[in-house]
């Protein structure tokens, strides 16, 4: 993780386009439209640009988290991200959330939705945790870092599925699936509803006293 690299320039709409030729499906099966994504995204200047220098490890993680946002737009996708203004009046914007665009059953693995975790180091993880929304490594507060007690340690939680907001009554809960990380639904999800998960009983303050969820708006508590 280094923040404080600089991101080449690009033009947005080399990138819409290829996003655009996933929406569109057509012959073959899904995993091709996304690979076929990936590679035409390797071939874009800044991206090269970015990757130079790079290991074989390095180019294929990057291979591999491109690819996790690039199935969100399958044709027979399950969810998207969507924008709410739930924080704003904490964070001063809107942030980004995970809306299903069809009904999900109870038991369903959102396999479209992934994840994973990266170590962060002593100094990282300090500054995530400073009050300040704008710190000495450049870095944005929110709600993308979690604490393994297992390992000892707090991780980044990359992907479209750090997306997924905490709600104190949550309708999905994490599940590993191999090398990936990704959700399960423990309650029935309409078409529509965001997709929420829970993030721990104190996590946003002793027994998430500072909770700013929909379900603490409705019964008065929290934040």
């Amino acid at each position: 993780m280094d923040p404080s690299r600089k991101v080449p320039a690009f033009d947005p709409s080399e990138v819409l386009a290829i996003v655009r030729r996933v929406q569109r499906g057509g012959a073959g099966a899904a995993s091709n439209r996304v690979r076929h994504a990936v590679d035409a995204l390797l071939q874009l200047q800044a991206v090269k640009t970015y990757l130079r220098g790079k290991n074989e490890r390095q180019r294929n993680a990057f291979a591999t988290h491109a690819s996790r946002y690039f199935e969100l737009y399958l044709p027979n996708g399950s969810v998207e991200i969507a924008h709410t203004t739930r924080y704003r009046h904490k964070t001063g914007k809107s942030e980004l959330c995970i809306i299903a665009t069809k009904p999900l059953a109870v038991g369903t693995v959102i396999t479209d939705l992934k994840g994973s975790l990266a170590d962060l180091t002593p100094e990282e993880d300090e500054a995530l945790r400073r009050k300040d929304t704008r710190n000495s490594l450049g870095i944005r507060r929110d709600f993308s870092v979690i604490y393994s007690r297992q390992r000892n340690t707090s991780h980044l939680f990359l992907g479209p599925a750090r997306f997924v907001n905490h709600d104190c009554e949550h309708n999905v809960q994490l599940f590993r699936d191999g090398r990936y990380i990704t959700f399960r639904v423990i309650k029935p999800i309409e078409q529509g509803q965001e997709i929420t998960a829970h993030y721990g009983n104190s996590y946003f303050g002793r027994k998430n006293k500072d909770c700013l969820c929909e379900t603490c708006e409705k019964k008065g508590k929290g934040g």
